[in-house]
C-alpha cells in the first residue's frame, strides 16, 4: 500500500546504506585511531595493561593525558626511582615515573634546541 507514495527510485533504501556504510567506516577508522593511540601508551607504560590503557583513551582520546593519568594512578610501590639500565636498551626505565621524567627533560631539550635554531636561523640576538 505504501510503495504507491515512495517510489522505488526516490533513493531512500540507498541513502540509508550510504549512511550506514558511512557510520561503519567511522567506526573502523576510530578503532583504528584507537589501536594506534594503545600502541603508542603501550610504548611509555609497557607494564599497564592494555584494557586500562583503552578505557582511558576511550575517555580522553589523548596519548598524553592518558599517559599522565596512568601515571598518577599507578600504585606507590611502581612509582620507586628504577635503576638504571645500559645505553640503548628498550627498557632503560621500566617505571612509570621515572620515564615520565625523562621524558619531560627530553621535550625540555628538543623544545631549547629549536629555540636555538630558530634564533640561529632568524639571526635574531636574545641573549638567554
Amino acid at each position: 500500500p505504501y510503495s504507491a507514495v515512495i517510489p522505488q527510485s526516490s533513493g531512500i533504501n540507498a541513502e540509508y546504506g550510504d549512511v550506514t556504510e558511512h557510520k561503519k567506516s567511522l567506526m573502523k577508522e576510530q578503532a583504528m585511531d584507537v589501536n594506534s593511540m594503545v600502541r603508542q601508551v603501550v610504548e611509555v607504560l609497557p607494564n599497564i595493561p592494555e584494557s586500562e590503557i583503552r578505557a582511558d583513551l576511550m575517555r580522553t582520546r589523548d596519548t598524553s593525558q592518558t599517559i599522565y593519568n596512568l601515571v598518577k594512578s599507578a600504585p606507590k610501590e611502581t612509582r620507586k626511582a628504577a635503576p638504571k639500565a645500559a645505553k640503548g636498551s628498550s627498557s632503560a626505565f621500566k617505571d612509570p615515573v621515572a620515564r615520565a621524567n625523562m621524558l619531560d627533560l627530553k621535550k625540555a631539550q628538543l623544545i631549547a634546541n629549536g629555540r636555538r635554531r630558530y634564533i640561529e636561523k632568524h639571526g635574531l640576538n636574545i641573549d638567554s
